[in-house]
């Protein structure tokens, strides 16, 4: 009697665990109350769940330099109005029948223009400047009490990853942006700058000349720390402002650019207008106009960089647009996958409870009869 009534208590303490195990499956609609019940699934669980909050990670950071992207092309497209603007106006300034007044309307509309310029130049979203190179908490362009505008950033893109271990540069410097390559040298070459120019190498390192002296090229590299390579430079001092003339080494795969700032070349452009060299001193009519005939030229290398910059921006824009969408696929996916493996068969568990719930009445309707038992019906 004793042992038949623990065994009672077994089977309904077992029914009881069964019962609470499917009432945790009705309410959550989750398969497994505890890794325990099932270490195999869990241990599948637990893979796809990580690959889950992986894939969400990936589509929230692509999705938020997808924004930084249509900010900069945004910009590019605006710069590039611009430009063609100025263009258009050197083209009036060019003619004969521009006169002077007209030349100063035109550099008062060139200067307002630079303005435009320089906050497009220094685009913001999200707090992080979208034309800074790789460390985009650094305000790109600074502008000091001449008005002289200067890039602060560097020539290194920030990587994005796209996929588990696969990066890609996002967007496009300053470099890119708001210079053109007035010169270009390869191994052994030779090729001029001005003291107000960037030289970059193939590799993205710079190279400055020495001040105040100004007779070494000093590399310095992607951390903005010097090296101990050098160039030696022959200075023209007969221009102004003065240039300067450097061979490269005899190295395969040389490549040196001098970057001038299109800021400094609108000011430039500015000053030709107002009958002013490029240090300010007035120089006459026929001069002011050679200039401006010159410097037409180089806006339209200007243009024709910002051109060649703002489909390097795109082409990357459309990378980051179609790993979106592969992410964002595969995000699906796993989630019904997690989903899946996860989710209790609800059907299943009903029929499950209805099961439990005849074995339950069952049950009683033995432990009630037991304990109707006399012990003079027992000995019977």
């Amino acid at each position: 009697m004793i042992t038949q009534t623990e065994q009672m208590s077994y089977r309904l303490s077992i029914l009881n665990t069964q019962q609470q195990k499917l009432t945790y499956q009705t309410s959550t609609q989750e398969k497994l109350q505890e890794g325990s019940d099932d270490s195999m699934l869990y241990s599948r669980l637990i893979l796809v769940d990580e690959k889950v909050r992986t894939y969400e990670g990936l589509k929230s950071q692509i999705q938020k330099t997808k924004v930084q992207n249509n900010m900069a092309d945004s910009s590019m497209s605006e710069v590039k109005k611009i430009l063609e603007n100025i263009k258009e106006q050197l083209v009036k300034a060019n003619t004969s029948t521009t006169t002077d007044d007209g030349l100063t309307a035109i550099a008062s509309s060139i200067a307002g223009l630079k303005e435009n310029l320089f906050q497009l130049a220094n685009t913001q979203v999200e707090n992080e400047y979208v034309f800074a190179g790789s460390n985009s908490s650094v305000k790109p362009f600074e502008k000091d009490a001449s008005g002289k505008v200067t890039y602060l950033g560097n020539s290194q893109l920030r990587k994005v990853a796209i996929e588990e271990g696969s990066y890609r540069e996002r967007g496009i410097t300053g470099f890119d942006m708001m210079t053109y390559p007035s010169s270009t040298a390869y191994k052994g070459g030779s090729f001029s700058f001005k003291e107000t120019d960037r030289i970059i190498d193939q590799n993205g390192n710079e190279w400055k000349l020495n001040s105040p002296t100004n007779d070494t090229l000093i590399k310095y590299d992607l951390n903005g720390n010097a090296t101990t390579e050098t160039i030696t430079p022959v200075a023209n001092d007969a221009l102004t402002p003065p240039t300067y003339n450097a061979t490269l080494p005899n190295v395969n795969g040389t490549k040196f650019e001098a970057k001038t700032n299109i800021f400094d070349l609108i000011d430039a452009t500015v000053n030709a207008l107002k009958k002013l060299d490029s240090s300010g001193n007035p120089i006459s009519a026929q001069d002011a106009r050679t200039l401006v005939a010159k410097y037409q030229g180089e806006v339209d290398k200007a243009y024709d960089s910002v051109n060649i910059a703002h489909a390097d921006l795109g082409g990357k824009n459309k990378i980051f647009e179609i790993s979106l969408e592969r992410v964002s696929s595969k995000l699906t996916q796993f989630d019904i996958l997690s989903r899946n493996l996860g989710s209790a068969d609800l059907a299943q568990v009903a029929i499950e409870s209805k099961a439990l719930e005849l074995t339950y009445t069952a049950l009683y309707s033995t432990i009630s009869k037991t304990n109707e038992l006399s012990l003079v019906n027992f000995l019977k």
